[in-house]
């Protein structure tokens, strides 16, 4: 089958988030009294939706959905007021010539700021297709590319879905798709993969 389409994770594959997802949990915990360990939290902070994270590292929210929702809103305005530390990944520069070859999709546990992160990074326009856990299942569950397959209007086998991480492969193989695993800050890697779909 010709490869139509390109789903992208964004964090790992796109963006380097690392210190930014990092910083605003450890802000988020300490404001509403959590104790946490910092490698605990870069270690969950890694591919995680911002619930599951927080779950993770505060197991009593599952038990006080109030102080939840509190916390999750306060993590979404830390993530606007901290976009600047979101760096650029090598692929981003190759981004508007793979588009012109194939239908681009992100999928991505993220929610509300999936979008501006495309933004900052100068690529949203070239992802007509953005598929986040308030929108599907967070990853692995397959629920997110099955919707952003059915977006882009392509089946199982005419895509390809990009992520880093064991819960990205989970997710593309449920759903079907060919599944790349890829290191974004890995030039070489980027290299090899731009070259395997025709794009130099």
């Amino acid at each position: 089958m010709v490869l139509k389409a390109i789903i992208f994770d964004i964090d790992g594959v796109l963006a380097d988030s690392c210190e930014a997802v990092v910083k605003n949990t450890e802000t988020v915990l300490a404001e509403f009294g959590f104790p946490f360990a910092h490698e605990n939290v870069q270690r969950m902070s890694r591919a995680h939706s911002a619930d599951t994270v927080l779950l993770s590292l505060a197991p009593t929210l599952a038990q006080d959905r109030e102080n939840l929702r509190a916390m999750l809103k306060r993590l979404s305005g830390l993530t606007q007021e901290n976009m600047g530390l979101i760096r650029a990944l090598p692929l981003v520069e190759k981004i508007p010539a793979i588009a012109k070859q194939y239908r681009l999709a992100a999928a991505t546990n993220r929610k509300g700021s999936a979008g501006p992160v495309l933004e900052r990074l100068g690529v949203r326009q070239y992802f007509p297709v953005v598929v986040t856990s308030a929108d599907a299942a967070a990853k692995p569950a397959p629920d997110m590319l099955h919707l952003a397959l059915k977006k882009l209007g392509v089946k199982p086998d005419e895509a390809l879905f990009v992520g880093d991480n064991e819960e990205d492969m989970q997710a593309g193989r449920a759903a079907g798709t060919e599944t790349l695993m890829l290191d974004g800050s890995d030039s070489d890697a980027c290299g090899k993969f731009l070259k395997e779909i025709g794009v130099c």
